[in-house]
């Protein structure tokens, strides 16, 4: 068992990483905004799901790959750097405004999740970042240090889904006032269209 203070510890500080504006959360709130509590949280579930890759790589040592193989990790940076451009790009020029009252159908669910999922997977900074951050609070006079990191991992994906799934009920409520104001209804639209081309270029430009 994980001494507990060492778990209060860990608990505090992985609310104050996950709080940290990023392409998920992003997503999140921007489906909240524009399709409404379902789409935020189908977003919020796959974000997560997205989430759980990189901790299974940590966990089993794939990450290290990533984080000793330049070729490796500049092929998953580049591949997500073009996904989350081509999602600034597809905001932008998509027929779909924030206006219309989109239906929230079981497919356009399945496809906001698995774009959560693809958000997640195609960074490899997680992998590597898990791959720092779990040791920390690992007690190696414990179990495997395998078994801490995927409970420490699931910990930290229970609290991901949480806040993620806050943030997108919460911008679900403020979507009438957006859909009431066709001029916040498009600044929000290049808004969100900006920050995923800005995050796109960022990682892009990442080093390990």
């Amino acid at each position: 068992m994980i001494d507990t203070s060492n778990l209060t510890l860990f608990v505090f500080t992985s609310i104050a990483v996950i709080l940290m504006p990023g392409p998920a959360m992003l997503f999140v709130i921007s489906n909240g905004l524009a399709r409404g509590p379902k789409a935020s949280i189908a977003a919020a579930l796959g974000t997560t799901t997205g989430v759980f890759f990189h901790l299974f790589c940590a966990a089993f040592g794939l990450a290290v790959i990533l984080k000793t193989s330049a070729i490796a990790f500049t092929i998953v940076k580049f591949a997500g750097a073009a996904y989350l451009i081509y999602l600034a790009i597809k905001t932008l020029v998509s027929k779909e405004e924030l206006l219309n009252n989109l239906c929230e159908t079981e497919k356009s669910g399945n496809s906001i999740f698995w774009q959560g999922i693809f958000i997640n997977i195609l960074n490899p900074k997680l992998s590597i970042f898990f791959l720092a951050f779990l040791p920390q609070f690992i007690d190696p006079q414990l179990t495997s240090a395998t078994s801490q990191t995927l409970f420490l991992g699931a910990i930290f994906m229970a609290m991901t889904t949480i806040v993620f799934i806050g943030y997108g009920l919460f911008a679900s409520l403020l979507r009438k006032k957006v859909l009431n104001s066709p001029i916040i209804s498009r600044a929000i639209k290049w808004c969100f269209a900006s920050v995923f081309m800005a995050l796109g270029v960022r990682l892009a430009l990442s080093e390990k």
